[in-house]
């Protein structure tokens, strides 16, 4: 009781300030209590080991089951992540070789998830597999590229009969050396079998295009930024986006610029959340200045939070790396992304607007520093509390005892 007495006095306390500046508390209440992110599928499996000679945390789930047994106790833990993104190759119910993945055999995994309360997300084509080195869809041999369309339209069907109709596609393709191949041709052929697999998908399917700067091609990558992307998916028309990484750029690229952009020439988006360092995409999210400024460019350009959520864009979390406990880290990232949109939902819109006509540039500047820098924790405990949810979802999981029960469930080794 002290502990629920001490946080309603500190919601109270910010919920008076906030008001104070025209800040409309239950709105910002109602959005985070709605709030919703898709886990992937393979932050609880064991890829991302290789790095460490195989290494992978104790635990790990062995197979798609298993994953969704993980991602399920994160929605029951969080109450924000009641999809869950899967990989085709890797997530196939049957583990059957590539070749031969049926669409049928997904039906198992949606029924298997939605007594698990979840449901099957976005769903991704497998394009980093064996045969795939030099190149999937703008791969110079057809074959490879025929392989990868009818791979792909499994992947759509999949989408359309036991998901919510999103495909997310991210390609290996690119090269190590100049001359290694003709980027030219490479962007013809990855066109061309996009739009073969536009048009042959299901009318219910969207597709986000992503892009990366660079890996494994350290010399060039066929859809190396927004630009890329953003043209191919104007090229297949209506039913393709943009997928944003936030990994995938180079260090001090704008990326919420890039949203703004892509808001306001109407493309669909969508956005992998994580963190990265150094040049990896494949780390636990945290609340910091940028993902707080993405935020609020998704606030205000309304496509987050809408009573339509056909008007939002996608939001995913992709991160998978190799040391951590890879339950408490995607358990950290769903805390930081709520941190986060709070923090963009209470700017105060109407002082800022105003600093920007009079081009008050430090004045601006600070209207978004001052909501960055409010804590605004106790909004979210007040929001969990009300849900029956655990203050600290970390801090629960480590005193569930699930830790311990899955590494002694698993103790041979996991495979994807």
């Amino acid at each position: 009781m002290a502990c629920t007495a001490e946080i309603s006095e500190k919601y109270d306390v910010l919920r008076r300030e906030l008001e104070k500046k025209g800040i409309d508390i239950v709105e910002v209440k109602r959005k985070i209590e709605n709030f919703k992110v898709e886990v992937p599928s393979w932050v609880f499996g064991a890829f991302g080991g290789g790095r460490f000679s195989g290494y992978t945390p104790p635990g790990a789930a062995r197979n798609i089951f298993e994953k969704l047994d993980d991602a399920a106790l994160v929605n029951r833990l969080t109450g924000a992540t009641p999809r869950v993104s899967i990989h085709v190759g890797w997530d196939d119910p049957d583990e059957a070789p590539f070749e031969e993945i049926q669409v049928e055999s997904f039906r198992k995994l949606r029924d298997y998830a939605r007594r698990l309360g979840l449901d099957i997300g976005a769903v991704n084509p497998t394009y980093f597999l064996e045969g795939t080195q030099f190149g999937s869809l703008s791969a110079n041999d057809p074959e490879t590229r025929r392989r990868l369309i009818e791979h792909t339209l499994i992947s759509a069907e999949i989408a359309a009969k036991y998901a919510t109709g999103l495909i997310t596609l991210w390609f290996p393709d690119g090269s190590l050396y100049p001359g290694q191949v003709d980027m030219r041709t490479a962007e013809r052929n990855m066109k061309s079998s996009l739009k073969e697999i536009y048009q042959r998908m299901p009318e219910s399917v969207r597709m986000l295009i992503e892009y990366k700067l660079f890996e494994p091609g350290t010399y060039h990558t066929v859809i190396s930024d927004y630009c890329v992307a953003s043209d191919l998916a104007r090229h297949l028309g209506e039913r393709a986006g943009v997928l944003i990484d936030l990994g995938h750029h180079a260090h001090g690229v704008n990326v919420e610029h890039i949203v703004a952009r892509l808001i306001e020439s109407g493309m669909p988006g969508g956005i992998h959340f994580n963190s990265r360092y150094a040049a990896d995409d494949d780390h636990a999210v945290e609340p910091n200045m940028q993902l707080f400024r993405v935020f609020h460019e998704l606030v205000t350009g309304g496509v987050i939070g809408n009573a339509d959520p056909r008007r939002d864009w996608a939001y995913m979390i992709d991160q998978c790396s190799a040391l951590e406990n890879r339950i408490q880290a995607v358990l950290h990232s769903v805390d930081s992304l709520m941190i986060s949109y709070a923090k963009a939902l209470i700017v105060n819109e109407e002082v800022l607007h105003k600093y920007q006509r009079k081009n008050e540039i430090m004045l601006a500047n600070r209207v978004l520093l001052d909501a960055f820098l409010t804590d605004v924790r106790p909004l979210i405990q007040m929001v969990r509390m009300e849900k029956g949810l655990p203050l600290d979802p970390v801090n629960a999981y480590v005193k569930s005892g699930y830790q311990e029960k899955i590494e002694k469930e698993r103790k041979q080794s996991a495979s994807i």
